[in-house]
């Protein structure tokens, strides 16, 4: 396979490009793409890097900024995401995560997917270290972490130059410090022309002499047109649990979207799903019509635990859901840890992850994954506890 790449960002050899676009016709590879570089100016999206990919019919931006997250898409004039009331990109530099008690990441929150980790994702807590003179001391573990906010260190485009034509954008991201977690991130996002599917593969490492620990999860998200009242979360799942009080007056319904309502209270709730024989799990979005959804598979060994996020609130409060796969719950990381939902990773140990996403158009596409995830139930009903359990959340 002939690869054509272009380095856009390479901090180690004092590379930086500020625009710059390719397409399918300078190639002569396939047809009906493009991909474009540039970075953002004015207010607070000021500095911030933006790489869009346009298959042909599906659509992307990919934010090297902001942890190599996905902003938003398109597939044939359908706005894949959700309308967060932080309207732009949001520059990290202009983030204060220790602000409001650890709830500073959500000055930033509005992409289609963001990664929450690396060292640390869930809620703000305070959990205990060891500082440079290896003593313990208690500190403040900000909400899902520090990824999302720290720029990419190399980017780079990548296109096939032989069929199927793959179109990639490849990034590394290092969350490190001195006297603490030293983990980096390497990730491929890539699509095909004409697809409506992507492929993130995300390669996890511990660069420390010393055993860490990690955690992962994916924050997809999910608003109008695919989110309305009657739309369903389907999953394979094996048992679920809400996550406080205010997700148990739910729980009857907490797979189906209500239309927006003000002064709604976010709803979650954490489940284990099933895995095929293939190892492989998935979880969808539909619309009321059962004509339109988006799909999330993935190994249910890299990515065990799932949670769905309901946020039906009014538009202007961000009406949205999440589904959001990772390697434990959103809970603090002490909680985490001691129900052993954190990866421990050696020196110079990896971690894989395989995320694939599609946009399914028209009712026999939406069907066909629905017959997947019963394939994977086997007629297996769900075990569904109507209070949260110990096991799961602290509430």
């Amino acid at each position: 396979m002939r690869f054509y790449s272009k380095t856009l960002t390479d901090i180690e050899n004092e590379v930086y490009i500020e625009e710059w676009s390719v397409s399918s016709s300078e190639l002569n590879a396939g047809e009906g793409w493009r991909i474009e570089k540039r970075r953002l100016r004015g207010g607070p999206s000021d500095g911030v890097d933006v790489v869009t990919v346009n298959n042909g019919v599906l659509s992307f931006t990919v934010v090297p900024s902001r942890g190599m997250s996905l902003w938003k898409g398109e597939c044939q004039d359908l706005p894949i995401g959700w309308r967060s009331p932080v309207r732009c990109l949001v520059n990290p530099c202009f983030i204060n995560l220790e602000e409001r008690r650890g709830l500073g990441w959500l000055r930033g929150f509005n992409e289609w997917i963001v990664r929450c980790g690396l060292e640390s994702f869930g809620a703000s807590g305070i959990d205990v270290i060891k500082d440079n003179m290896g003593n313990e001391v208690e500190v403040l573990l900000p909400l899902h972490g520090r990824i999302a906010n720290t720029p990419a260190s190399l980017v780079r485009v990548k296109v096939g130059l032989n069929p199927p034509f793959e179109l990639g954008v490849e990034g590394i991201v290092y969350e490190s410090s001195m006297f603490g977690s030293n983990l980096k991130l390497k990730t491929s996002i890539v699509t095909i022309p004409g697809s409506r599917t992507i492929k993130i593969s995300d390669e996890i490492e511990n660069l420390r002499g010393v055993l860490d620990e990690m955690q992962i999860l994916y924050h997809c998200n999910y608003g109008k047109p695919l989110l309305e009242e009657g739309a369903q979360f389907l999953a394979p799942i094996k048992r679920v649990a809400p996550r406080d009080e205010e997700a148990s007056k739910g729980i009857d319904s907490f797979n189906l979207a209500g239309p927006p309502e003000r002064g709604f209270i976010e709803r979650v709730y954490f489940m284990e799903l099933l895995e095929g024989a293939d190892g492989h799990t998935e979880a969808m979005l539909v619309n009321r019509s059962l004509d339109k959804a988006v799909s999330h598979r993935f190994s249910a060994k890299s990515l065990p635990f799932f949670t769905f996020w309901k946020n039906t609130a009014a538009e202007e409060d961000g009406y949205v859901v999440g589904l959001e796969p990772g390697t434990g719950f959103p809970n603090t990381r002490n909680f985490e840890r001691k129900h052993g939902r954190v990866v421990k990773l050696g020196p110079s140990e990896k971690y894989d992850i395989e995320l694939n996403v599609s946009l399914l158009l028209g009712r026999a596409e939406v069907e066909e994954a629905i017959s997947r995830i019963e394939a994977i139930k086997r007629g297996a009903p769900p075990i569904v506890h109507r209070e949260p359990i110990e096991e799961f959340s602290c509430a």
